[in-house]
């Protein structure tokens, strides 16, 4: 399996995007983090969901973790609600978040190549470009650890799911299901329903 196999669709984000945004993304795509784009919806670096988190996180509890102890649950509940008011880019540029460059891998690149850039990188997610930087999207740790899975052996209904619907599509109806009866579930092609 190459990059240009696993490679899927996945959801972005800009410096205009809210925290409370960055959250439901994370947390209804399960992703680890999420790629930032420019203007012109190219890549130009990555937000773990760990820095997300920092959104809450007021500075004094993050120079001394201790304190965070002297925040009762109504105290916790507004900081969460600032999450609307915050945004990627006040982020990035109050230096709590720093976008990890986004590593890039070509299209030809293999299994092993790819986990070598994640664990080099310390980063759940690789791009997909070209020599001249055309796009094909992102393989996503989970997505590589589903290849290596099942050429390792395993099989199982999720990993098929996995390997064969990207990210960006969850939300959708899977398997389809036909209105005029139940029917046996079909996966179609690689990042189609």
């Amino acid at each position: 399996m190459r990059a240009v196999d696993l490679a899927e669709r996945i959801p972005t984000v800009t410096v205009d995007t809210t925290g409370t945004e960055a959250a439901r993304m994370v947390a209804e795509y399960r992703l680890n983090a999420l790629v930032v784009v420019d203007a012109d919806g190219l890549p130009v670096g990555v937000i773990p969901g760990s820095q997300i988190l920092g959104l809450i996180v007021p500075g004094y509890v993050r120079d001394d973790p201790a304190l965070a102890h002297a925040i009762d649950e109504r105290a916790a509940d507004e900081l969460c609600h600032r999450l609307g008011a915050a945004t990627i880019g006040g982020l990035v540029d109050a230096r709590r978040g720093r976008p990890f460059a986004v590593p890039t891998v070509a299209p030809e690149d293999t299994l092993v190549e790819l986990a070598s850039v994640m664990v080099e990188a310390g980063v759940p997610l690789v791009l997909v470009r070209d020599e001249d930087g055309t796009f094909h999207g992102a393989v996503t740790m989970s997505r590589l650890l589903a290849a290596v899975a099942v050429l390792a052996g395993e099989q199982s209904a999720l990993l098929e799911r996995r390997l064969t619907r990207d990210i960006a599509d969850r939300g959708r109806p899977w398997p389809e299901t036909d209105p005029t009866g139940p029917s046996e579930p079909q996966p179609g092609p690689a990042g189609q329903p």
